[in-house]
């Protein structure tokens, strides 16, 4: 996905952040994609995910289940953009999410989409809302702001969870 510039304003913030993609992922029964989380890695690499996402798979593969699995990883990756940003504004500063953040990633989609998938506009746009009613959906439920509190402070205890540690740490919490 394009790489969006929807900064952090401290440390607290991008725990959130990291909580929300990784709650999103579960959520959406994509666990198996992560790898880990590091609160301390570099830009960009706080969430990790497996050596096989995003990778374009077998040449012996269909186009059809290509673009198929294409289309599944922008959708995850959106939700997983939107999850952030729903984490850190419903749960943990207690307001909405902004236009402005709504916007920038309503474009990078429909430019990857049409990239990566050659969906057209419309198409974009119902994946778009799709992806965002699901979110929305999610972070708004008064159980998963507990979880997400309790999350974000593992995260910010523990600094570095594997993807098992992480999966099960929220399934202890309630997340499956």
């Amino acid at each position: 996905m394009n790489t969006i510039t929807l900064g952090f304003a401290d440390e607290r913030d991008k725990t959130y952040g990291i909580a929300g993609m990784v709650i999103t992922l579960v959520a959406m029964d994509g666990e198996d994609n992560l790898e880990a989380l590091d609160l301390d890695g570099p830009a960009g690499e706080w969430v990790l995910m497996s050596n096989s996402f995003g990778s374009k798979g077998n040449p012996r593969m269909s186009a059809k289940i290509i673009w198929e699995q294409t289309l599944a990883e922008l959708r995850m990756e959106t939700s997983m953009a939107l999850g952030n940003i729903a984490c850190r504004r419903y749960v943990l500063s207690h307001t909405g999410i902004g236009a402005d953040e709504i916007a920038a990633l309503r474009k990078a989609l429909i430019e990857d989409a049409k990239e990566h998938c050659g969906l057209e506009n419309d198409e974009s746009e119902r994946l778009f809302e799709s992806c965002h009613s699901y979110v929305d959906r999610i972070f708004r439920h008064s159980g998963i702001q507990d979880v997400a509190h309790r999350f974000a402070a593992n995260i910010a205890e523990r600094r570095r969870l594997t993807a098992s540690e992480a999966v099960e740490m929220l399934a202890s919490m309630g997340l499956r």
